[in-house]
C-alpha cells in the first residue's frame, strides 16, 4: 500500500497574513489519531398529539460540529517552538477561517470559528523540541468542499 500525502492549511484572512501550512513536517505536522472527526446531529423541532403514536417532525436543522484536530509543534529552540505555537494559537483563534485537508486527490474544506485548544508540553516531548496542540474546532455542518 502507497502512503498518502497530505496537505493541510488554515487561512489567516483576520490576521492579514497568508495561509497557514500546518503539517509542512517543518514546523507542524498533523497527529493522530483521526483528522477532523466529528458528529452531526439534527435539531429537531416536533409536534406530538394525544391521538397520534410517535413524534412529527416540523423543522430541523443542523448545528455546528465540533471537531478534533491535533498537531505536533517543534522548533530549533524552545523559544521558537513556543514562537510557532503561537502562530499556530493565532491563526485558530481568529473570528472566522477555512480549515483545508487534502488527502490524495481529496479536497476537504470547513467553515469555522474560533476554536478551544490546549498543549501540552510534557518534559518527554519538550526534550525533543516537541509540542503537542489540541484544537477543538467549531466548524459548520456542511462543508465548503468535500464530503461530510
Amino acid at each position: 500500500m502507497s502512503d498518502i500525502s497530505v496537505n493541510a492549511k488554515v487561512t489567516r484572512t483576520d490576521l492579514g497574513l497568508g495561509d497557514l501550512n500546518i503539517n509542512d513536517t517543518t514546523k507542524y505536522r498533523i497527529a493522530g489519531p483521526s483528522v477532523m472527526d466529528g458528529t452531526t446531529a439534527w435539531e429537531r423541532n416536533q409536534v406530538t398529539s394525544p391521538w397520534v403514536e410517535g413524534d412529527i417532525t416540523i423543522s430541523r436543522r443542523r448545528g455546528n460540529v465540533t471537531s478534533q484536530l491535533n498537531i505536533y509543534v517543534t522548533g530549533s529552540t524552545i523559544g521558537d517552538m513556543l514562537a510557532n505555537i503561537r502562530t499556530l494559537v493565532d491563526a485558530f483563534t481568529q473570528n472566522r477561517f477555512t480549515v483545508q485537508i487534502n488527502m490524495g486527490t481529496s479536497v476537504n474544506q470547513w467553515d469555522c470559528e474560533a476554536a478551544d485548544y490546549s498543549v501540552v508540553m510534557d518534559t518527554a516531548h519538550v526534550y525533543n523540541m516537541y509540542a503537542m496542540a489540541t484544537f477543538s474546532l467549531q466548524r459548520k455542518p456542511i462543508p465548503v468542499a468535500g464530503g461530510f
